[in-house]
C-alpha cells in the first residue's frame, strides 16, 4: 500500500502473484463443473483471435478476488473486528489444546534381516 493521488490523501493497494498458472483449455477444464464456472466467468475455452486471452483473464479475475479478501481482512484488522470474533468464538490460547506431537508409524520397532 501507498498513498498516490494529488494530495497524496488516496491509497493504491496492490497484489503480486508472480507465478499464478491458470489454464481454461485442457486438464480439469473437460469436466462438467469447471465448465461451468469458466462459461460463468466469460473465459471457457481458448480466445477465438488472441491465444491465452482467456487465461490472462482468469488469473486477472482470481488476483481481484485476493485482493478483496486482503482489503476484507485489512479493514477487519484496522476495526478490531477480527480480534472481537476470535475473543467471541472463544479462540484464543487459554482454550487451545495442546500441540501433539506426531508418531512415526513403526517407531520403536527393531527390524532384523
Amino acid at each position: 500500500m501507498e498513498p498516490t493521488g494529488p494530495n497524496g490523501e488516496d491509497l493504491l493497494v496492490s497484489v503480486t502473484m508472480p507465478c499464478i498458472e491458470v489454464g481454461t483449455v485442457g486438464g480439469g477444464t473437460v469436466l462438467a463443473s469447471q465448465q461451468g464456472v469458466l462459461e460463468m466467468l466469460g473465459v471457457r475455452g481458448a480466445h477465438p483471435q488472441q491465444p491465452g486471452q482467456n487465461a490472462q483473464t482468469l488469473a486477472r479475475i482470481i488476483l481481484s478476488a485476493v485482493l478483496a479478501g486482503e482489503l476484507s481482512l485489512l479493514s477487519a484488522l484496522a476495526a478490531g473486528h477480527l480480534i472481537k470474533a476470535q475473543m467471541a468464538h472463544n479462540r484464543f490460547r487459554a482454550n487451545t489444546p495442546a500441540a501433539s506431537v506426531p508418531v512415526t508409524p513403526g517407531a520403536g520397532f527393531a527390524y532384523r534381516v
